[in-house]
């Protein structure tokens, strides 16, 4: 069965794209030591979750610098598909 999404608020299954801001604030994060097999690589790396600016939107990704709640990243780049942030200098 395919799935269906909808909204949680108004239960209606339209969906629109929205452009949004790809700075943000770290709101939460997480340090990575034992990863699935297909990041194992990668291993140890940090998971945060990102509070878009200018929209109430929040995203995870990956997060290339050390980084604290409140610190402001802005997107470095995709990478497969993933979400790769970095703090902002200064």
């Amino acid at each position: 069965m395919a799935k269906k999404y909808v909204c949680p608020k108004c239960l209606k299954g339209k969906f629109e794209y929205l452009e949004v801001s790809s700075n943000g604030s770290v709101y939460s994060f997480t340090d990575i030591h034992i990863a699935p097999a297909e990041f194992a690589d990668i291993a140890p790396y940090t998971i945060a979750l990102i509070q878009l600016d200018e929209a109430n939107v929040k995203v995870t990704a990956r997060v290339n610098t050390p980084v604290q709640i409140g610190e402001k990243v802005e997107l470095e780049k995709m990478d497969k598909g993933a979400y790769i942030y970095k703090r902002i200098s200064g």
